[in-house]
């Protein structure tokens, strides 16, 4: 679903009821490998397809790199980013934790174990609970259809981001307003990453959502859509609300 930008010139809304949406149907894997700016590229062909002029991105985890990309590509794009919890850039203690549960992650993967995989890699990310969570969103079917499509995750997504090169230099180069989001219940890396990534951008905000986990966007998805719809309406800052979240 893409929503445009409410406010500027040319910005229009793309219908929420998602009765009015395309019904989406999924397709057989790339053919190829796709680069993080494969990605952005597509997406922004979708945008154009669409007829959008400018959106808001709302990135979590991979997806974030994804939009920043697209904001270094297409700028005219991008009337904001709101990115919770990136995979990159990384700093120290993800250099130091996460390979630890990734190496293990990608040995099944490669080996074609590829629940093994899903398990250790969200469970080093999202907690040894990561399952409660999915169970109650998607159920159980949905988690088998979940654990049968990372095997792309593992194939190709994620040697992708770890090509991906971005830093000091491309951040100065985002013009988009910028807010990067963590939980307090996050692996720590999570938030040092968020204030690594709120200094290379100009003008970026670090919010911090107290009780979340890398989960959150399944977990608790009012409280992340209560700040994305403060950080759209006003186009540069969001704020926390004052008290733990409890799981929805």
């Amino acid at each position: 679903m893409v929503r445009a930008a409410p406010r500027g010139p040319g910005a229009r809304r793309v219908p929420g009821d998602p009765a009015a949406a395309p019904r989406l149907r999924r397709g057989p894997p790339p053919a190829g490998h796709l680069t993080i700016g494969d990605h952005a590229r597509a997406c922004a062909a979708l945008l154009r397809e669409l007829g959008v002029e400018r959106a808001h991105w709302v990135g979590h985890s991979s997806s974030c790199c994804m939009g920043l990309q697209l904001a270094l590509d297409a700028p005219e794009l991008v009337a904001g980013l709101i990115l919770y919890e990136p995979a990159q850039p990384a700093g120290p203690l993800r250099d130091e934790l996460v390979p630890r549960f990734v190496r293990p992650a990608l040995a099944a993967a490669r080996a074609g174990d590829t629940a093994t995989a899903f398990d250790l890699f969200l469970a080093g990310m999202g907690g040894e609970g990561y399952r409660e969570g999915l169970r109650e969103r998607l159920g159980d079917d949905g988690i088998a259809a979940a654990v049968r499509e990372s095997a792309f995750f593992f194939t190709d997504e994620f040697p992708a981001l770890r090509a991906w090169d971005f830093g000091p230099a491309e951040g100065t180069r985002i013009t988009a307003p910028t807010c990067v989001v963590a939980g307090t219940g996050t692996r720590p890396w999570f938030r040092e990453d968020v204030e690594l990534l709120a200094a290379m951008v100009p003008g970026a905000e670090a919010v911090t959502l107290p009780g979340l986990d890398h989960m959150a966007p399944l977990t608790h998805p009012h409280e992340l859509g209560v700040l994305i719809a403060r950080a759209v309406r006003s186009g540069t800052s969001a704020s926390a609300p004052a008290e733990p979240a409890p799981r929805r």
